[in-house]
């Protein structure tokens, strides 16, 4: 797939009209990092929503290739170990290939736009 702006919007829009907010990069990361930690909209500290949005950006790093999940902390947080160094892209290209994977992933998940 061809990623463009007009894709992440259409897909920042269903994430939207889904949740009934306004979603935001952080946002989608936020509820892919809920959907797999598995525990639900409830309350989080704020330390847990930046873990939760952590979480969901290495989700879409392992699902690019460039981390792999190693295990499970005493908390049952998922650990990952480096297979490639992300670092070693520029910012604005880790943000795109990450927007790219969102549009996929919620391609997955969410049932497409009503027009």
């Amino acid at each position: 797939m061809e990623f463009s702006e007009d894709i992440w919007n259409e897909t920042e829009l269903r994430v939207s009209k889904h949740f009934k907010v306004t979603a935001d990069f952080d946002f989608m990361l936020f509820v892919i990092g809920i959907q797999e930690l598995g525990t639900g909209m409830t309350e989080y500290t704020r330390d847990e929503k930046w873990d939760i949005i952590n979480l969901g950006k290495c989700r879409l790093l392992e699902r690019l290739g460039y981390l792999q999940q190693s295990g499970k902390d005493r908390e049952g947080w998922p650990e990952f170990e480096v297979i490639k160094n992300v670092r070693s892209l520029s910012p604005n290209l880790q943000k795109r290939l990450l927007k790219q994977e969102m549009v996929l992933y919620f391609d997955e998940v969410l049932e497409p736009i009503q027009q």
